[in-house]
């Protein structure tokens, strides 16, 4: 499925908008579905695409799908050929365990925030795609925030908004020159690598399981998708990628060491890479400015705990919104800050007590032992982090 602008850019500057949301992933596309269904005008800018591949893991976990069925997208999911997750298994050193999951589901990022794009444009959100919007630092005029709209480095006018979302991921470089918006950037933090593949032989990585190869030097994960395409997505330490020689030759030989199959196609296929990806906007709120998803921080995946973060907080934003509209004070701002680090930070605790935890390799020989005696063990972890 391709998608089409809904409208020009010359018409997107050419009125004002009560908001104007920044990248179409799925905390972009979620809120700007929220605002168009309370019949405000919004535009969604993306500066990609679609269809579009991203690096990315590809699972929707049972929290994620709860928050699309209470909106009124649980059907979307049933069209897509989502194939549904009942498995996590972790292999290091060739010593394997698993881990029931309590639900979830596994559709590529092509389709899924394809889907979700239709669905904002269908409730009334215009949709303005291949466009890169960057906010203006300047105080705000008559309640209005602006934008510069580029495309392919050529200016493209100025949009003007009530209120700005920004959800346009790591790094959100749509902030890029406003002060106090500055990512934190974790020393250690790995970098992100990805690809998708088809793969027949379903044998060594079945539907309906998230494998994880763990190594010292980072962790691959593959599950299949849609079309019996096989997702693979990797956090490795950026050291160790200069040592192989390339992301591919860092996710080859952590599958080889952990002892998990190297399918042949995975030697064919094309890496994509990512910034750093542990890191945090320390206030991710400013003047008629929401930062949500991860433009607001990374949250490191395991089960599909980033698209659930992103999507909840497309839908939490979008109930706020009308009361920045109204009136946009301090008061707002604080009830953003509130909303995002409930939504966030004890997943956040756990996502990186298990990330150090799979930096140890004596701590993961030991956990892996653990788990294969009492399987119990992981059972709160995973539900934890699914709900």
């Amino acid at each position: 499925m391709t998608l089409a602008s809904s409208l020009n850019r010359e018409a997107a500057c050419g009125q004002n908008w009560d908001a104007i949301v920044i990248g179409a992933g799925p905390a972009g596309a979620v809120a700007a579905r929220q605002l168009a269904h309370q019949n405000l005008r919004t535009l969604l800018i993306e500066r990609k695409t679609f269809p579009r591949y991203k690096v990315c893991g590809c699972c929707l976990n049972q929290r994620a799908i709860d928050a699309l069925q209470q909106i009124g997208l649980g059907q979307l999911l049933d069209s897509t050929g989502a194939v549904p997750l009942n498995q996590f298994r972790m292999q290091y050193q060739e010593r394997e365990t698993s881990v029931t999951l309590p639900g979830g589901l596994a559709i590529s990022r092509e389709v899924f925030d394809t889907r979700l794009v239709q669905s904002a444009v269908e409730a009334g959100a215009d949709y303005l795609q291949d466009t890169t919007a960057t906010l203006l630092n300047e105080s705000e005029e008559a309640g209005l925030r602006s934008v510069v709209l580029t495309t392919q480095g050529q200016h493209a006018g100025t949009a003007s908004a009530k209120v700005i979302l920004a959800a346009d991921g790591l790094g959100h470089p749509s902030l890029q020159n406003c002060p106090g918006f500055d990512m934190q950037v974790a020393a250690d933090s790995r970098i992100g690598v990805g690809a998708t593949f088809a793969a027949n032989d379903d044998s060594s990585y079945p539907a309906g399981l998230i494998h994880m190869a763990i190594h010292r030097s980072g962790y691959v994960g593959l599950v299949r998708v849609e079309g019996d395409n096989l997702n693979l997505a990797a956090a490795i330490d950026r050291d160790f990628i200069k040592q192989c020689a390339g992301p591919a030759d860092a996710v080859l030989q952590i599958l080889r060491e952990s002892g998990s199959p190297v399918l042949p196609e995975m030697t064919e296929s094309s890496f994509k890479g990512t910034l750093p990806v542990t890191r945090k906007t320390l206030r991710p709120v400013g003047k008629r400015l929401f930062v949500l998803g991860d433009a607001a921080g990374y949250l490191e995946p395991f089960t599909g705990e980033g698209m659930a973060n992103a999507i909840t907080e497309g839908v939490a934003v979008a109930q706020l919104v009308p009361e920045g509209l109204r009136h946009w004070d301090s008061a707002v701002e604080q009830k953003w800050l509130s909303t995002h680090y409930a939504l966030t930070d004890g997943r956040l605790f756990w996502c990186r007590w298990l990330t150090r935890l799979l930096r140890s390799p004596t701590a993961v020989g030991w956990g892996l032992r653990l788990f294969q005696l009492f399987p119990g063990m992981a059972r709160p972890i995973v539900a934890r982090l699914n709900h």
